[in-house]
Protein backbone atom coordinates (compact mmCIF):
# COMPACT_ATOMS: atom_id res chain seq x y z
CA UNK A 1 0.00 0.00 0.00
CA UNK A 2 1.41 3.40 -0.95
CA UNK A 3 1.86 6.12 1.64
CA UNK A 4 -0.86 8.76 1.67
CA UNK A 5 1.36 11.37 3.32
CA UNK A 6 1.20 14.72 1.59
CA UNK A 7 4.28 16.54 0.44
CA UNK A 8 5.47 19.88 1.76
CA UNK A 9 7.00 22.15 -0.87
CA UNK A 10 10.03 24.08 0.40
CA UNK A 11 12.40 26.51 -1.26
CA UNK A 12 15.78 25.87 0.32
CA UNK A 13 18.94 27.67 -0.80
CA UNK A 14 17.84 27.71 -4.43
CA UNK A 15 16.51 24.13 -4.43
CA UNK A 16 12.83 23.33 -4.73
CA UNK A 17 12.20 20.36 -2.45
CA UNK A 18 9.11 18.20 -2.11
CA UNK A 19 9.31 16.79 1.41
CA UNK A 20 7.32 13.87 2.80
CA UNK A 21 7.85 11.69 5.83
CA UNK A 22 6.19 8.34 5.35
CA UNK A 23 7.04 5.25 7.37
CA UNK A 24 9.92 4.18 5.10
CA UNK A 25 11.35 7.71 5.10
CA UNK A 26 11.29 7.80 8.91
CA UNK A 27 13.06 4.43 9.12
CA UNK A 28 15.77 5.63 6.69
CA UNK A 29 16.29 8.85 8.68
CA UNK A 30 16.59 7.02 11.97
CA UNK A 31 19.02 4.48 10.48
CA UNK A 32 21.27 7.29 9.25
CA UNK A 33 21.01 9.19 12.54
CA UNK A 34 21.34 6.05 14.66
CA UNK A 35 18.68 7.54 16.95
CA UNK A 36 15.02 8.47 16.88
CA UNK A 37 14.08 11.79 15.35
CA UNK A 38 12.58 12.92 18.66
CA UNK A 39 15.97 12.41 20.35
CA UNK A 40 17.41 15.06 18.04
CA UNK A 41 15.36 17.69 19.88
CA UNK A 42 15.50 16.38 23.48
CA UNK A 43 18.58 16.48 25.71
CA UNK A 44 19.49 13.64 28.07
CA UNK A 45 18.02 15.78 30.89
CA UNK A 46 14.69 16.05 29.04
CA UNK A 47 15.07 19.66 27.90
CA UNK A 48 14.86 20.94 24.35
CA UNK A 49 18.02 21.26 22.25
CA UNK A 50 19.01 22.48 18.80
CA UNK A 51 20.14 19.49 16.74
CA UNK A 52 23.35 19.78 14.71
CA UNK A 53 22.82 21.02 11.15
CA UNK A 54 24.05 17.74 9.62
CA UNK A 55 21.22 15.84 11.35
CA UNK A 56 18.63 18.34 10.15
CA UNK A 57 20.02 18.04 6.61
CA UNK A 58 19.78 14.23 6.82
CA UNK A 59 16.08 14.59 7.64
CA UNK A 60 15.63 16.89 4.63
CA UNK A 61 17.54 14.54 2.33
CA UNK A 62 15.62 11.41 3.34
CA UNK A 63 12.26 13.22 3.24
CA UNK A 64 13.03 14.80 -0.13
CA UNK A 65 11.00 13.40 -3.01
CA UNK A 66 12.65 15.64 -5.67
CA UNK A 67 14.77 13.46 -7.93
CA UNK A 68 18.52 13.99 -8.29
CA UNK A 69 19.31 16.02 -5.14
CA UNK A 70 22.54 14.74 -3.55
CA UNK A 71 23.94 15.33 -0.07
CA UNK A 72 26.45 17.73 -1.67
CA UNK A 73 23.58 19.65 -3.30
CA UNK A 74 21.92 20.05 0.08
CA UNK A 75 25.13 21.27 1.70
CA UNK A 76 25.59 23.86 -1.06
CA UNK A 77 21.95 24.90 -0.66
CA UNK A 78 22.50 25.21 3.10
CA UNK A 79 25.44 27.52 2.43
CA UNK A 80 23.20 29.69 0.20
CA UNK A 81 20.44 29.51 2.84
CA UNK A 82 22.85 30.88 5.47
CA UNK A 83 24.30 33.47 3.07
CA UNK A 84 20.77 34.78 2.50
CA UNK A 85 20.56 35.64 6.21
CA UNK A 86 18.78 32.50 7.41
CA UNK A 87 19.96 30.66 10.53
CA UNK A 88 20.18 27.06 11.73
CA UNK A 89 17.03 27.87 13.77
CA UNK A 90 15.24 28.55 10.46
CA UNK A 91 16.37 25.13 9.22
CA UNK A 92 15.11 23.55 12.45
CA UNK A 93 11.72 25.23 11.89
CA UNK A 94 11.46 23.62 8.43
CA UNK A 95 12.16 20.19 9.94
CA UNK A 96 9.71 20.77 12.80
CA UNK A 97 7.01 21.81 10.30
CA UNK A 98 7.73 18.64 8.32
CA UNK A 99 7.47 16.47 11.43
CA UNK A 100 4.25 18.22 12.43
CA UNK A 101 2.72 17.76 8.97
CA UNK A 102 3.64 14.08 9.04
CA UNK A 103 1.85 13.69 12.37
CA UNK A 104 5.12 12.72 13.99
CA UNK A 105 4.66 15.17 16.86
CA UNK A 106 1.11 14.06 17.54
CA UNK A 107 -1.88 13.25 15.40
CA UNK A 108 -4.48 15.92 14.72
CA UNK A 109 -7.14 13.23 14.34
CA UNK A 110 -7.80 10.13 16.40
CA UNK A 111 -7.51 6.70 14.88
CA UNK A 112 -10.93 5.10 14.62
CA UNK A 113 -9.93 1.55 13.85
CA UNK A 114 -6.96 -0.75 13.67
CA UNK A 115 -6.07 -2.22 10.32
CA UNK A 116 -4.66 -5.70 9.99
CA UNK A 117 -2.03 -5.87 7.27
CA UNK A 118 -1.82 -9.14 5.43
CA UNK A 119 0.29 -10.30 2.54
CA UNK A 120 3.78 -8.83 2.24
CA UNK A 121 5.70 -8.62 5.48
CA UNK A 122 8.44 -6.00 5.75
CA UNK A 123 11.29 -6.71 8.15
CA UNK A 124 12.94 -3.84 9.98
CA UNK A 125 16.07 -5.87 10.69
CA UNK A 126 17.24 -8.06 7.86
CA UNK A 127 15.60 -9.07 4.60
CA UNK A 128 14.05 -12.53 4.61
CA UNK A 129 12.55 -14.71 1.94
CA UNK A 130 8.75 -14.56 1.72
CA UNK A 131 7.04 -17.46 3.44
CA UNK A 132 4.02 -19.36 2.28
CA UNK A 133 1.00 -20.06 4.48
CA UNK A 134 1.07 -23.59 3.05
CA UNK A 135 4.35 -24.60 4.74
Amino acid sequence: MASKATTMKVSFGGLQLDLRLGARDIVRVERRLNESMVNMFVSSEGGMKLPPANKLLIVLQEANQTHGVSDDDLIEAFDKFLSAGKTPMDLMKIVQDLLDQAGFLGSKTEATKTEKVSGNVVSLDTPTEPTSDLD
